[in-house]
Order: structure tokens, then sequence, then C-alpha cells
């Protein structure tokens, strides 16, 4: 290394280890950075809200310098090697992003309406070696803007050039394309079975269309890193285990209806004592009233503001923009007072508040009722970051806030410590987490057929009543389990299991088993090799196989309520309402069918199941749970359920975050 080389190197590591970043920030650059190499051409990095996003993209730039030879480094043609673009075309967010990266001398930042024109100019005979892509959710939109450009910039004109899509609520730019690709192959069928010329042109149009605007463009090999917040943050899973975030449900969402819920907002915000301020959000038109509605319960009317531009029924002079209010809180401080403020349900979600006014918020109220980004992102995100607000309570739709906890705890075990793959595993996880939390979607603006309002099949539901956990002794031809239990149809069915191992002789290695046939079919079995028994990537909502296995028996053993269907989990049309038993089979003769580093289960894997359960160590063992009652309550609940319409369509009613007049900041 030269000695100028040497002087470039030591100015970015400076930066690196410099109070302008976070430790944990420049770790979720440095795994996503390192996740770049090889035919890896493409990376969404998860970041929760007010995390940091903006400290990881400046050490991503950093990196990407640092990563130059000897020679590029201290040549000035080469410099600028970064791209840095604000998904929606609004100046101010382009000044912040570029207030944020200004220690990175060799980033331009513009945006996608301006992405080629930077090009030209910035980088004349020097293309970008990285691009990085904030908020990349906002892409997901259907009236927003689609990354095809991008990429075709990046396959024809650019072909070694990375890039980086940051966001805290990443699912539809994942997974928005490739759902309007799937309905496109199903539009396909359907045209060619009725012979429709005409439909089957939209279709292939459709589909070709999703498949340049997706993310997960095939020969990008696109990977998913997560970033780990140190224990300083304080977000939507904190505030949920500190009983922090209150349920609005029905009527009681709609802040003008009287409410319990409302009557705990309005008694905490007078109540309050100093300096405060409360975050209220409500449907398009609805402002003006929610400020009378606090002027009637006794909160002056210089202390209620409405944030916006051009709202639909506010007078001209009742608008306040995003600075002024944060200048007259700065005001107030002065004073010990409290203020209100009110935004609308259709404004983008980009509001930084600064840890200091997050840590003088007394509550939050969001009307929202769609999907998880647009609850996370709207009032209770605004709260999300690094301060020492932990009283604060935040009313909203919680089980859109219980389903993004579930989703960062699945990418946290899943890909925090190195970069995840498993996009269809993820899908399948994510398809669950909505139906399980039954929330109608992931993102903004998504045409989904499934989801909240997909109809449920499997409606007829019951209890577990019991289990028991035996050793399989598939060598032993005459095991007596009547010592185990003596149900006859538990023990008809570890009868009929051991037979699939072992009615060729000795058990053997098979990836196929299943339970056919009018003798077997009352039993679910869960075959369980080396890739379910503990892998993430192949979690569903309740965890790998051994997560939940420990899960479902220790609430059994607890005493508490586990619906059988749950344990069913039934699949291919299946019906729980069909199955009496439901088996875990834990066994080293079950192989996983992907291709996997670990296929097979060690036997030390089933030792360990064995030594949970307190029973003989063996190479295979059953977990098995019989049907108890029929719940009447939840079948019913099921049926209502699926009154509701069959296809969601496009969520855009209070989902969309859109750059309009709505909000100008």
């Amino acid at each position: 290394m030269n000695h100028k080389s040497k002087q470039h190197r030591q100015l970015i590591n400076e930066i690196l280890e410099s109070d302008a970043l976070h430790a944990h920030q420049v770790d979720a650059a440095t795994k996503t950075f390192s996740a770049l190499t090889g035919a890896v051409r493409a990376v969404v990095t998860a970041a929760e809200m007010q995390a940091g996003k903006s400290g990881i993209a400046l050490a991503l730039c950093c990196l990407q310098r640092l990563s130059l030879s000897d020679q590029e480094i201290c040549e000035r043609k080469h410099l600028k090697d970064t791209l840095y673009l604000v998904t929606m075309p609004d100046t101010a967010l382009k000044e912040q992003a570029e207030d944020d990266l200004v220690l990175a001398k060799n980033v331009i930042v513009s945006n996608f309406v301006n992405f080629e024109k930077a090009l030209e100019n910035e980088f004349k005979g020097n293309p970008p070696k990285l691009i990085i892509i904030d908020e990349c959710h906002y892409g997901s939109n259907v009236s927003a803007v689609r990354y095809s450009k991008i990429f075709d910039y990046l396959e024809q004109e650019n072909d070694s050039c990375k890039v980086v899509f940051i966001s805290a609520t990443p699912f539809g730019a994942l997974y928005g394309a490739e759902t309007e690709y799937e309905e496109a192959l199903e539009l396909q069928a359907e045209a060619e079975s009725e012979q429709d010329n005409k439909l089957l042109k939209e279709a292939n149009e459709i589909a070709e269309k999703a498949l340049k605007d997706s993310i997960l463009r095939r020969d990008f090999n696109t990977r998913l890193v997560f970033h780990k917040t140190s224990n300083e943050y304080y977000g939507v899973r904190e505030m949920l285990n500190n009983g922090k975030v209150q349920s609005l449900e029905g009527d009681s969402r709609n802040f003008l209806y009287p409410s319990d819920e409302r009557d705990a907002f309005i008694n905490q915000f007078k109540a309050h004592q100093g300096v405060g301020w409360s975050l209220v959000r409500v449907p398009a038109g609805s402002a003006m009233n929610a400020k009378e509605f606090m002027i009637s319960q006794g909160v002056a009317e210089d202390s209620v503001y409405i944030l916006g531009n051009s709202l639909s029924g506010v007078p001209e002079d009742e608008h306040c923009s995003i600075e002024r209010f944060k200048k007259e809180f700065d005001d107030a401080q002065l004073f010990g007072d409290k203020l209100i403020a009110i935004t609308v349900a259709g404004a983008r979600a980009g509001i930084n508040f600064g840890a200091m006014m997050k840590n003088n918020l007394i509550s939050t109220w969001d009307s929202t009722v769609a999907s998880v980004a647009a609850v996370v992102q709207a009032n209770i995100g605004r709260a999300c970051g690094y301060h020492g607000n932990n009283s604060s309570m935040h009313y909203t739709n919680i089980n859109a806030a219980e389903a993004y906890a579930a989703i960062l705890d699945h990418l946290e075990k899943t890909c925090s410590e190195s970069a995840a793959s498993d996009f269809d595993g993820l899908k399948e996880f994510f398809e669950d987490v909505c139906q399980e939390y039954q929330v109608n979607g992931l993102d903004v603006g998504l045409t989904i057929k499934y989801k909240r309002r997909r109809p449920i099949g499997d409606v007829e539901t019951y209890k577990t009543s019991n289990y028991i956990a035996v050793p399989a002794k598939l060598l032993d031809h005459d095991s007596d389990f009547s010592h185990y239990t003596d149900d006859k149809h538990i023990l008809q069915a570890i009868d009929l299991i051991r037979n699939e191992f072992t009615a060729k002789g000795a058990p053997s290695v098979k990836g196929n088993r299943a339970m056919r046939g009018k003798t077997k079919n009352w039993i679910k079995a869960h075959w369980i090799n080396g890739d379910s028994y503990n892998n993430p990537e192949k979690a569903r909502v309740d965890g790998t196989q051994k997560e939940k296995t420990i899960m479902y028996t220790q609430m059994l053993d607890q005493g508490e309520y586990l619906e059988f269907n749950r344990v069913v989990a039934p699949g291919s049309g299946e019906l729980s309402e069909n199955k009496l038993i439901t088996a875990s089979i834990f066994s080293i003769y079950n192989i996983s069918r992907r291709q996997v580093d670990k296929k097979i289960m060690t036997t030390e894997d089933v030792w360990e199941m064995c030594d949970h359960f307190g029973i003989e160590r063996d190479d295979t063992m059953f977990v098995i749970y019989k049907r108890g009652e029929y719940d009447l309550e939840r079948s019913l609940l099921k049926k209502e359920h699926n009154k509701l319409p069959a296809k969601s369509g496009e969520l855009s009613d209070e989902s969309h975050f859109s750059d309009t007049a709505e909000l100008i900041y």
C-alpha cells in the first residue's frame, strides 16, 4: 500500500470509527457489503424504523470506497462510485439524504425520476460500482416507481455494479411484483383454457412486466440481511412487551367516535405534567373535526396543529408545516406546554421528529386498518428509535403491530448473522403471518387475492386434548407402548407410523413418506428432517419444528388452550376435522429434498428431543397429539370471517403513503 492510498483509507476509516456512526450500523453495512460477493448483485437490508438506515447507507459508501484498488482510490476520476437513490421525488427528502451522507465524498444523491440524468452528469466515464435505494417499499406501490429501469441499466449498461435496497418494511418490494406474476400465470391458464387470445396477450404483458419489476430478479441472486439493533433501541417489539400498545377495533378506531380508548387517550394527555405532545392520525377529511373535538375537551385552540398542506376541509390558515410545528414545540418547552399534532391518512410516513420530541411524546393515535407497513410506518413507527421514553402509549391496530413483531423475530433468527436466500420460504412465512394475525397484507398498494380476505378453508375447529412423547424403537419388532398410554387410537397411530419405516424390513432413509389410504388418513404426520428440524429459514409462524413442538407441549403441560388445527397445519386440501391424531416424527431416516447443507437429523438431534421429554434415547421419536373437543365459538368466528369478500383487491385506501399535497416537508 503506497502512502497516498494509505492516507485515503485512513480518512474513510476515521468516518467508520467516528461518532457519526454506531457500531450496529457499521455491522449491518459490513454484513450487507460482504453478501455482495460472487454472483450476488443485490441485497435487501431490512432495518427497523428509526434504527439508523442513513448510518447504514453512510457506512456502505465508506466500504465501497475502501474496496477500490490502491491505484483507483488515489485517482480523482474514481472518487464518485456510489449512487444513492431516494425512491420518492421529494426535494426535501433528497436534501435530507445529502445531509446524512455529507461525510461520504464518493456518493451522489438523486431520485428515480432523475437517476439517468445523474448517471450522465456525475459519472462520466466512470459508472457507479454501487447503487443504494432507500425506502424500497415505496416501489411496491401500484402507482409508484418500478425497478425495471434500474435493472435494465444494471443488466445492459453496467453489469459489474451492485445494488442495495434498504427499508424497514421491504415486504411489498420483495413480493408485490412476484404476486402479480403469479396472478398473471393464473390468468394465462384461464385464457388458454378459454382460447381467449386477447386475454392471453394481456396476461403475457402483465407477467413480463412483473418479472422486470421484481427486485428478486433471478439472475441477481438477491440476498436478505437483517439489521440487528443495539440494546438501547426502543421499537414496536419493545412497546408490545411493555404493554404500551392499545388495540383499536371496530368503531373505536374512529377518533370522532366515543370509546373507552379515546377517553383513556384524552385523560392521559390531560394528566400529563409538564411539556409533552401527542400525535393523532385520522382519515383524510377529518382533521378539522378532530381539532374541534380536542378543543371541546379543554385543549387550547392554539395548542392543536394540523400538519400538512391543501388538506380537504381544512382552511388555509389552519395548515402547519412539520418544521413550523417543531419550532412551536421548542417554544412550548419554555413554558411547559402540551401540544397536539394531527396528521391524515394518505400522508407519507417519513417524519423524523428527533430524539428530543420522542422523549416528550405522550401518546399516539392511528386509525389505519390496512397493511402492516401502513401501521408501523405511521405513528407508532415515528416513536421508534434511540431515546429514553418508554412510557408513551400507542393506540393502533395491534394485530398489525404484532404481525410486524413476529416478522422481525423471524428475520432476526433467519438472517441477522448472515444473508438469507430462501425467499420462497420467507414468502410462505409472510402469508402465514397475515392469516395468523388477520391483517390485510404486508405493504402498500399491492394487488393480492389472499391474506385476510382469503377464505379460511379449515373452519371446523377443535382444541388439542393431550399428547405423549415416545421412542420409536424401530428395530424392536415386539415393542409394547401400553406403558406410555392406554389410548387405543394413539397406540394404533404409533403402530401405523412405525410400519411406514419398517414395512420393507430395516428402516432406510427416505424423503417422501405419507400416511395415505383409508386406514391411515385420520393421522396427520409431520416427517421432520435435518432441514425442518431447526433451520430458521424453514420456520413458520410458530418457529422451527423443534421450537414449535417444545412450545405446543409446554402449552399443554401448563393447561393452556392449544387449537388442534394449529397443530395439524393442514395443507393440500386437508381438513383438521378429518384428523384424529397429529404426529411430529423426529428421525435420522427422514431426508429433505431441498439442496441444503443439513438434509438429515443427526442422532444427537433426536437424542436432544428425547432428553427434553425425558424418554429413552433412540434414533427416531414421536410426539403425538390427540384431537379434543369441538370449539363452536372459534368455528363460528372463522365462518363469519369467510363471509368477507374472497378477494381483497388493491389495498389503496389508508395504506398508501403517497407523495401528494397531503403533507409537504
